[in-house]
């Protein structure tokens, strides 16, 4: 690709010498100058459509330095290189850092050393050129990716709404085959969101955990009425089957991807620190935090609610089965002090007042 250079010189017979050097040697294009004024009005100049501009240090009127530092102020990406006397070395040096100096030659020139100057600017400038490209390129490619990830979490939010609302559906059908749960899970996910935003969860995970308590029960869909709604103390064999709705919910919700980060509180919202649990016997801290506020939660709300095997336990007693559980190891201590804490507030009053 043919280059062009500026060369600004005032005295002609150096100009034309240069711009002999360069168009046989290196073919590349030039544009010659002896009144450096006037090549500061070039249109090439204006246009950044310079390359390298070869510019004498003692000119009438403007010197070297000035010169350069307005070229480059027009045409920022074009490489400078400066042709000096001896005598003026040190001024050439010092301008190296005033006006971005690629090189400065000195006078006389050597042909061959100063064609391989200019063509090593050329190269550079070239560099320069592809990584511009190159940062326009990656710049492009990450708004690309950005607006699909943008895109992808529309999408992923559109359908976990959608999946959320059709389950939540689902689940209020199993509330109403027992008017003793209805509105449970409406209550839990409540608090559940209350504790997290007191326990400082990100955003995401509370959101997470307030679709896992929606969720929770979701398994109980596949659990006899008989069992659900019977009036007295579940036999052995039916508490079994009672405690299989956790693991059901899981395998109910495991075909959608956009909840699979509620899959573990839903599993286990029943298991306890001491590993007394189900479905899996956890221990202490292979529960995770979403699942001990689910735990506690979803505990305090059977203990202050009528149920079908007896009556509606006073906040009282309520608290105090859970200060029980907490000093035997089963429930997390924590969860259970932020519970209690935004119950004296007044914080979960209006929740409270649902509980029947």
């Amino acid at each position: 690709m043919s280059r062009t250079i500026m060369i600004v010189d005032d005295e002609p017979m150096i100009t034309t010498t240069l711009a002999t050097l360069i168009r046989l040697m290196m073919k590349q294009d030039v544009s010659v100058f002896n009144d450096p004024r006037e090549a500061l009005r070039s249109e090439l100049l204006l246009a950044g459509d310079i390359d390298l501009i070869l510019s004498d240090f003692l000119m009438p009127g403007m010197n070297g330095v000035e010169f350069l530092r307005r070229a480059k102020e027009l045409s920022p990406n074009a490489i400078a290189v400066m042709l000096t006397g001896y005598a003026d070395k040190e001024n050439a040096i010092r301008s190296i850092n005033e006006v971005g100096l690629y090189y400065y030659i000195e006078k006389p020139w050597d042909n061959a050393s100063l064609v391989r100057i200019l063509q090593n600017g050329l190269e550079k400038r070239d560099m320069e050129e592809r990584e511009k490209h190159q940062r326009q390129e990656l710049e492009v490619s990450n708004d690309k990716i950005i607006r699909l990830y943008e895109r992808l979490q529309q999408d992923y939010s559109t359908e976990r709404k959608q999946a959320v609302g059709i389950l939540s559906l689902l689940a209020d059908a199993v509330e109403a085959h027992d008017q003793y749960s209805i509105g449970h899970v409406y209550r839990v996910s409540s608090f559940c969101r209350l504790i997290g935003q007191k326990m400082d969860l990100s955003p995401e995970r509370l959101e997470t955990l307030f679709i896992a308590g929606e969720l929770h029960d979701i398994g109980k869909v596949a659990t006899s009425d008989l069992i659900l709604t019977k009036p007295g103390k579940l036999t052995q064999e039916e508490f079994e089957i009672m405690k299989r709705h956790s693991a059901e919910g899981e395998k109910l919700l495991k075909p959608l991807a956009s909840l699979k980060e509620c899959l573990d509180p839903i599993r286990h919202h029943h298991e306890k620190l001491d590993g007394s649990g189900y479905p899996d016997g956890l221990k202490g801290d292979g529960i995770s935090l979403e699942s001990r506020i689910l735990s506690v939660v979803d505990i305090f709300d059977a203990l202050h609610t009528t149920r079908p095997y007896r009556g509606k336990l006073s906040m009282e007693q309520a608290r105090g089965i859970l200060s029980e559980e907490c000093e035997r190891g089963q429930l997390d201590a924590e969860v259970v002090d932020v519970l209690f804490s935004v119950l004296d507030s007044g914080e979960a009053d209006a929740i409270l007042a649902l509980m029947r």
